[in-house]
């Protein structure tokens, strides 16, 4: 068993990954860099679990070896080892689908057996509100393949001939994507997920490989989106005129927050809630025109 790297091993890594000497950029990457440390620990503490499960043991005998109780133990992994029915109702727009097939077919011309946040971030240049938003950005797949290639280590030749699949990131920010959609569904109503959600979480998840892309493709993410002060004491981007950004959201009125980032637009702001509610709007009026 190979021994667990230490903080300046990690450190060094996230300094091959970073964008840039940028203090930022590493902290960006150090985050990368362990929280896919992070995810395979947790899937392989899942699988064990399942395992004690499947073999009859209790939710109390499980949690007297994790060292918390039953209850903790049970709110903790039930959901993620027990097979559970898929939530009713949530299904996916046609938007989303076809990002997701551009995302992994674009994984599977580079040779690789995953497809990460950055090829997500490809496959939502295919079509639909998310398409559209980033275009306006001045991002396009050229930029995208270009920034991936150049920010992360690509092997020179094809590591795999099989179909990929989407890495433990890639899926944690289409799960997320998933809970935005349903946090802006009312109840009982089909949870439909389309590809403003997933822009929005991989615009707004520091340190993911998406995130990565954006900002270096032009810094387009600072120039675009509201980051409030940091623990660091940095501060927010200002706008072209100099005048501090709005504070709330030109269309819910809502307030900027740390969970609530605001896009710029000609003299207008946008939180991604609203963002996701236009994508819902515009989705169902393409479905409702009659067919020609």
């Amino acid at each position: 068993m190979s021994p667990e790297p230490n903080a300046d091993q990690l450190i060094q890594t996230a300094h091959a990954h970073a964008a840039s000497d940028d203090p930022l950029d590493l902290l960006d990457a150090v985050l990368t860099v362990t929280r896919e440390l992070s995810g395979r620990a947790d899937a392989a503490v899942d699988e064990v679990v399942r395992q004690v499960r499947d073999a009859g043991y209790s939710w109390t005998v499980i949690g007297e070896r994790l060292g918390v109780s039953r209850q903790a133990a049970r709110q903790r992994y039930a959901e993620r080892v027990e097979q559970t029915p898929p939530t009713v109702g949530l299904i996916r727009g046609r938007d989303l689908d076809s990002a997701l097939t551009a995302a992994l077919e674009a994984a599977q011309a580079e040779g690789l057996a995953e497809a990460g946040t950055e090829h997500l971030l490809y496959g939502l240049l295919t079509d639909g509100v998310a398409a559209a938003t980033l275009e306006r950005l001045g991002a396009t797949r050229d930029k995208v393949r270009e920034a991936s290639r150049r920010l992360f280590d690509y092997p020179a030749t094809p590591t795999s001939s099989a179909h990929p699949v989407f890495s433990a990131e890639a899926h944690a920010a289409l799960t997320a994507a998933e809970q935005l959609a349903t946090e802006r569904t009312q109840t009982c109503a089909p949870v439909l997920t389309t590809t403003p959600q997933l822009l929005a979480v991989i615009a707004t998840s520091p340190g993911s490989r998406g995130r990565r892309v954006l900002n270096d493709l032009k810094r387009l993410l600072h120039c675009y989106i509201n980051v409030p002060r940091t623990a660091s004491g940095r501060r927010s981007r200002r706008g072209h005129s100099g005048k501090k950004q709005s504070d709330r959201c030109s269309f819910c009125g809502r307030p900027r927050s740390e969970t609530r980032p605001l896009v710029a637009g000609p003299d207008v702001w946008i939180c991604a809630d609203c963002v996701t509610l236009c994508g819902e709007i515009l989705t169902r009026s393409v479905d409702a025109r009659p067919a020609p």
